[in-house]
């Protein structure tokens, strides 16, 4: 399974699957509110971060800190899905 556009801490998968894109999007839907909300609008609304901040009435500090904690839980899902995909492909 790769997820093509996302890119985590190990480099960048390659072509996008329908069942990465699924793994995802779940993920991102189950994100803690305050995480999703400037995941999305940075990375889907292409928002810099201190128009996200702005927007959502707190801190750049904190946007920045909610993002790369969105970042991280997304990160961990996917290699947790791209995990089991190469097992069962064994």
């Amino acid at each position: 399974m790769s997820l093509g556009w996302f890119r985590c801490g190990r480099g960048r998968t390659q072509a996008a699957e329908p069942d990465g894109r699924r793994v995802l999007v779940r993920a991102i839907q189950q994100l803690p509110p305050e995480c999703h909300d400037v995941f999305v609008l940075h990375r889907f609304e292409d928002m810099p971060l201190d128009e996200v901040a702005a927007h959502l009435g707190i801190d750049q500090a904190l946007a920045e800190a909610r993002l790369a904690e969105a970042l991280v839980r997304l990160c961990g899902v996917v290699d947790e899905a791209e995990a089991r995909h190469s097992s069962e492909r064994s």
